[in-house]
């Protein structure tokens, strides 16, 4: 288990935030789910950008006097430096950090200047942390905001096999012969439609589970350095067409199936709103999914709105898929009326898929909504 943890940056005065094998943020709009995903992606940014490459991983024991960019790399866009602090703070510096245990930490506190688009690393500390997935190559992320279908995707160069942090990699990854056989799925990530442990038609199998009857296939074309992914389904089944004819919850969902079944293990993967454009039954399905992969090692962090997304890991535990106690849901709310920031109450969840509690505000609209018709009905 490890703590995120975030001092002086927009709305968190200061707060550690549990992070486990498969952590759900939720709560409602504007209580800081972003705010805190912004804060690790910006710690990585900062390795990144920092740090000295040593043996085969991240190095950052000291600033090395780069400022480091607040808008473009993992889609961040935090303005200038004026929206970095929170209301009435106290010091113009942000600290941000890792926490493993005592004695392995790694944090680095950054200068807030006046309206800059950067911020300047001061101090590092790092006790014994190099370990941890945050200085590994491979980093995982996929931003809300995917890309939608597209007739083709540009071919670029990337460090490691990625999708992306808006799928604009995934029909490149699929189509490219040489990484299609390359990546050949762990047993733990296996599904057993399928013998082969290429990552095309393990795609085709998790895509099927998620949504019945669809099948892709990519091409890639290295003379005119375009990758393109057809689709079919029960209505074009032996005709694939281009996926603009089919609609955006394939092109959002394949993204994810596709990083969860290459990301290597120990990594961090990150995925905002999951559920986007998807049918609650493949919400639930897309669940289950992530919970397989937090199972075969990865470090996975969800953003979701979705209650269904909630069931499918529940349902995960409860069949044995995963650990109950490799789940965390961290519930983000308003607090008090006169809180300074958001509240964020940790749930664990039992053996039978049983959450610790269940929050004010926590996924309970279905039944508010439920008891106002009854009401109405009685008249």
């Amino acid at each position: 288990m490890e703590n995120l943890n975030i001092e002086n940056f927009k709305c968190f005065h200061k707060v550690q935030i549990p992070l486990n094998g498969l952590t759900v943020f939720a709560g409602a709009n504007g209580n800081g789910k972003s705010t805190a995903i912004q804060a690790l992606l910006y710690l990585r940014r900062t390795v990144e950008h920092c740090a000295t490459w040593e043996k085969n991983r991240y190095s950052l024991s000291k600033p090395n006097g780069l400022n480091v960019e607040l808008n473009g790399s993992y889609c961040l866009a935090l303005g200038n430096s004026a929206y970095v602090l929170p209301r009435n703070f106290q010091k113009n510096t942000t600290t941000l950090g890792l926490k493993v245990s005592v004695g392995m930490d790694f944090a680095v506190e950054y200068e807030v200047p006046e309206q800059q688009l950067w911020l300047k690393p001061i101090n590092v500390i790092n006790e014994g942390n190099q370990e941890s997935a945050l200085f590994f190559q491979e980093f995982y992320y996929l931003n809300a905001e995917r890309i939608g279908p597209r007739v083709s995707q540009g071919v670029q160069f990337y460090d490691f096999p990625s999708a992306g942090f808006q799928g604009e990699f995934v029909a490149q990854l699929i189509a490219d012969t040489e990484s299609n056989y390359a990546s050949k799925i762990e047993e733990k990530r296996k599904h057993n439609g399928t013998k082969s442990p290429r990552l095309e038609q393990q795609v085709n199998a998790w895509m099927d589970e998620i949504m019945p009857g669809v099948k892709i296939a990519a091409t890639y074309d290295k003379g005119t350095q375009l990758a393109q992914i057809r689709v079919e389904n029960y209505f074009t089944k032996g005709d694939p067409t281009i996926a603009t004819n089919i609609g955006f919850g394939i092109s959002y969902v394949l993204p994810i199936i596709v990083t969860g079944l290459i990301a290597k293990q120990g990594s961090f993967m990150i995925v905002e709103n999951p559920e986007a454009h998807l049918h609650p039954s493949a919400q639930s399905k897309i669940g289950r999914f992530l919970a397989m992969v937090a199972n075969a090692g990865v470090k996975v962090i969800v953003e979701t709105h979705s209650d269904h997304v909630i069931n499918g890991i529940q349902l995960s535990a409860a069949l044995k898929e995963i650990p109950a106690d490799q789940i965390s849901i961290n519930f983000f709310s308003q607090g008090e009326a006169d809180a300074i920031q958001p509240k964020i109450e940790t749930l664990s969840m039992n053996g039978l898929g049983e959450l610790s509690g269940w929050p004010n505000g926590f996924f309970d609209q279905s039944q508010r909504d439920y008891v106002e018709l009854f009401n109405l009905r009685r008249g």
